[in-house]
């Protein structure tokens, strides 16, 4: 009888509810405001630009050399929040924490700005552009309103 008076509750709630394993409860919402790092809105007259910038073959030597250099020149894009997340792709994952044993394909950057002119400038004086690393002919830009994003 007792199993009868637990199911008889379910019932009433939607078919969702029902069929969700125990302990996992989905609101109306399927992302919690509380689960989400805040989404800040640009300042006037900037957006958000998704930047994919490839490296240009046979550079990896010439990124590994150029890199403490490349990381010093983040940082007043990074304390200014000018940068929002940046960090490498890869042609395969990375099997190993050794830098010198991943297959880089490029970077990429979410840049706060006005305009595509402004993240072209910013990725030109970077010394992966300068030193011949990165491959900015290629690069995509895209001006992006990002949904949501996480800690």
């Amino acid at each position: 009888m007792a199993f009868r008076f637990k199911l008889l509750p379910r019932l009433f709630q939607p078919i969702s509810a029902r069929f969700q394993p125990s302990g996992i409860r989905f609101s109306h919402s399927p992302v919690s405001k509380t689960s989400m790092a805040s989404i800040t809105t640009p300042p006037a007259g900037k957006i958000e630009w998704l930047v994919i910038i490839p490296d240009k073959p046979g550079t990896q030597e010439k990124r590994l050399e150029v890199r403490a250099q490349h990381f010093a020149g983040l940082q007043p894009f990074i304390q200014s929040q000018q940068f929002k997340t940046g960090g490498a792709i890869f042609n395969s994952k990375p099997e190993s924490d050794n830098p010198a044993d991943w297959d880089w394909a490029g970077s990429t950057i979410v840049v706060v700005a006005e305009s595509k002119e402004e993240v072209k400038k910013i990725i030109a004086e970077d010394i992966y552009s300068k030193s011949g690393v990165w491959d900015p002919d290629n690069a995509q830009i895209y001006a992006a309103k990002f949904a949501f994003r996480f800690p």
